[in-house]
Order: structure tokens, then C-alpha cells, then sequence
């Protein structure tokens, strides 16, 4: 009897050693979606690749029934790609990717797909002013001198418009802050469940 009373009190200590050890982590799967509020705002014109931002977790992320990461923690994330059109050609584009969250006093590393946004072609706006210019051109040129005023006001009119949109710039492209921004996790994240 006396040994059945050490045997239940050693396995009471082990019970207890193992349930008091490491808490279960819970896991956020590759392919989550992370919503942010953006804190900082971003513009193609002045920010650079490599250039770091801040954000506020919009939504709780959730493991199961139990919350993983509270709404309104950190998120850390950079610029990977700034792509500045010149004034006859090229695109606007801003890329940017999520590279932690900090809550609990902790920061844990993550790594998400870039969520971009890009503008339209400025090749394909020159054209159009140009385009659109000529056809102007045309029609006054046509009113003023008859067929030799068409050729004349076409190719004038073409030159207008192409100046013109060299002189007013490519059209940048901006993510003000308090915008609701969406990435993708890439690979899975394991966090302690007792924070």
C-alpha cells in the first residue's frame, strides 16, 4: 500500500512537471490573410526600395477558435520595389511586403507575398495626349486652310500634345496612411499560446 501511495505521488509530480513545462503553440498557416492600416504613407515620387513602414493589424489573426495576434498590434514591412516613370515613358509602381509583427512585447519575424500598386503606362499617356492633340490639330488646321492646314494642324497639334504631357509629368503613385492594406503569410508562423 505504502508503494502504491509513492507510485501516485511521483505520477502526481510528473503531471505536474509536464503540465506547468512549455505551453502548446498555435500555428498560422501559410496562405493567411494579414490586414494592416497603414500609419505611415508611401509615395513612388520621394520613398525608396528598402525603406521600412509601420501599420497597425486591422483584423485579429486567428488560430481556430483562439486569437493569435490582438488587433491593433505592430506591423513592420518594407518597400521591396519603387519603380519611378520618366516623363515620355515608364510606369509608377510600389511594392511592399510585411517583415514583422511586434505585440506582448515580443516581435516575431514574417514573411508575406508584396501587395503592389501601380499606375497606368506613361508610354501609353503620351500616346494618347499625342494622339488626341493631332486629332485637335487636324480640326482647327482643316477650319483654317483646307487640306494643307489639315496635314499642318495634324502634326502640330500631335507635337502639342507630346509636349505637353513631357512638361506636365508622369502621374506618381501614393498609399496615404490610414489605407487598408492586404498581404498573404508565405510560410507558417508558431507562437507560444501563453502570450
Amino acid at each position: 500500500m505504502k508503494h502504491l501511495g509513492c507510485a501516485a505521488t511521483l505520477a502526481l509530480a510528473l503531471f505536474v512537471a509536464t503540465g506547468t513545462g512549455h505551453a502548446a503553440a498555435l500555428t498560422l498557416a501559410a496562405g493567411t490573410t494579414i490586414s494592416v492600416r497603414m500609419l505611415d504613407s508611401l509615395d513612388s515620387e520621394r520613398n525608396y526600395a528598402g525603406e521600412t513602414f509601420r501599420a497597425t493589424l486591422d483584423t485579429p489573426l486567428m488560430a481556430g477558435e483562439r486569437v493569435v495576434v490582438p488587433q491593433g498590434a505592430e506591423a513592420i514591412g518594407k518597400l521591396v520595389a519603387v519603380e519611378r516613370p520618366g516623363r515620355i515613358q515608364g510606369r509608377p509602381l510600389l511594392a511592399l511586403e510585411l517583415t514583422a509583427l511586434n505585440f506582448h512585447g515580443q516581435s516575431f519575424a514574417v514573411q508575406t507575398g508584396s501587395y503592389q500598386e501601380a499606375g497606368p503606362s506613361q508610354g501609353k499617356r503620351t500616346s494618347i495626349m499625342a494622339g488626341g492633340g493631332g486629332v485637335l490639330g487636324t480640326i482647327i488646321g482643316g477650319i483654317a486652310g483646307g487640306v494643307t492646314g489639315l496635314l499642318i494642324g495634324a502634326h502640330i497639334g500631335a507635337a502639342g500634345g507630346a509636349i505637353f504631357q513631357t512638361v506636365r509629368g508622369a502621374k506618381q503613385i501614393r498609399i496615404p496612411a490610414e489605407s487598408l492594406v492586404t498581404f498573404t503569410l508565405l510560410s507558417p508562423i508558431s507562437f507560444d499560446a501563453g502570450l
